[in-house]
């Protein structure tokens, strides 16, 4: 089931609360669930109708820190005069990529809200996967990411093998762990925080002041 998104509301994004440990990760690898890595950066939802585009964070404030993007690729991913809302990591930490460069000023989207001028109410995570494989496409960017634009990118998301890619995570600065996504679950209103928080679960490297 989809609902009209005719004007601007905020949303917050999906996102995990509860957390397990990378040992546990072989409990998930089961078909049940996608797992999406996760970008040390900071939690960002964009909001695009024709020229018109917001970039707030997940506290619902209109205030991203260190955002250097601009709005003409930002827009670029909405062709349509109809709302699209997208869920994403901003990358604003000065983290490094597998070649061990920073990689600043990037958008990396993991979700999409809304489409069309729809909420995407009661779609699936794997629905929504397919949907953003459609709209966007699947230019291969390294092991974890596809390619949209000059600083937009897309994250991929693993099937199987959970260990085993953790095992490769781990290595690079800017990945910060899993996001483990079960599949069927359908996205409930963002109109709260903690909505959908029960349909995914986090797993993180050990790290010092984490919060995420």
């Amino acid at each position: 089931m989809s609902r009209p998104y005719t004007k601007f509301k905020y949303l917050y994004p999906p996102r995990p609360e509860n957390k397990i440990s990378s040992d546990n990760l072989k409990d998930f690898d089961n078909n049940t669930y996608l797992a999406q890595p996760k970008l040390n950066g900071s939690c960002a939802m964009v909001f695009i109708k024709g020229d018109e585009c917001q970039v707030w964070n997940r506290h619902k404030e209109q205030r991203l820190a260190h955002f250097k993007l601009e709005n003409s690729e930002l827009c670029s991913l909405n062709k349509s005069d109809k709302w699209v809302v997208l869920a994403g990591e901003y990358m604003n930490k000065s983290k490094k990529d597998v070649n061990g460069d920073t990689w600043n000023h990037k958008l990396v989207i993991f979700d999409i809200i809304v489409y069309e001028g729809k909420e995407l109410v009661r779609t699936t995570f794997q629905e929504r996967v397919d949907l953003l494989d459609k709209v966007f496409g699947t230019e291969n960017f390294g092991k974890y990411l596809y390619k949209i634009s000059e600083n937009i990118y897309r994250v991929k998301s693993l099937y199987e093998n959970f260990l085993e890619a953790w095992n490769d995570i781990v290595k690079t600065d800017m990945l910060e762990g899993f996001v483990l996504k079960r599949k069927n679950a359908p996205l409930e209103r963002g109109l709260r925080e903690r909505n959908n928080v029960n349909s995914m679960i986090k797993a993180r490297k050990e790290c010092k002041n984490y919060d995420f």
